[in-house]
């Protein structure tokens, strides 16, 4: 028998950036980045399962955005790969449509060859998806030329770029001393840390703040 049910021999070669999958991934990823999703992974998981070949994952932070960005991907998905969802090609099991709520903080669109995952931060640390493909030997894929909202990415200037990485002309953009007082007093507030953003024992809810 074969390690978790697969041939070795029926492996893509390549990396998973040249796996024939990836204008579908794209489409999915550009999509959730459209809708400011977060820790956007994509892992091709072929050597650890034969059920099917990349897994996406992204966070979204509130209900309204995590509908809104399985609306978009699913928008997306069947406005470029029409054919695909309806029968053609290779093993599409999957027609797209999201399974769960944005209650629960998952949902789940069954793409066949790929799974997308719209989790809560929350809900993506309880689960662990990403660490279990990745102990199984999960790859992932390059989307750094994909993703236009990270810093130093395509598109433009990102939300997380900083004041220095912007021409500013100081005679026209000086701060008076009540700014720079303010300014002072809101860096030494204690940020709070990871584990009290995520820690879900505390939760009623463990899955939404």
């Amino acid at each position: 028998t074969f390690p978790h049910g697969v041939d070795p021999s029926s492996l893509p070669p390549g990396p998973p950036s040249s796996d024939p999958l990836t204008p579908l991934i794209h489409t999915i990823v550009r999509a959730a980045d459209m809708r400011k999703a977060s820790n956007i992974v994509a892992l091709r998981v072929t050597s650890c399962t034969s059920l099917t070949e990349f897994v996406v994952i992204v966070s979204g932070t509130s209900r309204p955005q995590n509908q809104a960005i399985a609306a978009a991907i699913v928008k997306d998905v069947e406005g470029t790969f029409v054919d695909e969802i309806t029968g053609v090609g290779k093993r599409c099991l999957g027609k797209g449509v999201p399974e769960g709520t944005a209650d629960s903080g998952w949902i789940l669109i069954d793409y066949g060859d790929v799974m997308v995952h719209v989790m809560t931060p929350k809900s993506r640390l309880f689960y662990d998806l990403e660490g279990q493909w990745k102990q199984r030997g999960g790859e992932y894929m390059d989307l750094s030329g994909v993703l236009i909202d990270e810093s130093g990415g395509v598109g433009p200037l990102s939300s997380s770029s900083t004041m220095d990485d912007v021409d500013i002309d100081d005679d026209d953009n000086d701060f008076d001393d009540d700014d720079e007082e303010a300014e002072n007093k809101t860096s030494n507030i204690r940020k709070p840390t990871m584990k009290e953003l995520l820690d879900v024992e505390k939760e009623i809810d463990p899955f939404w703040s």
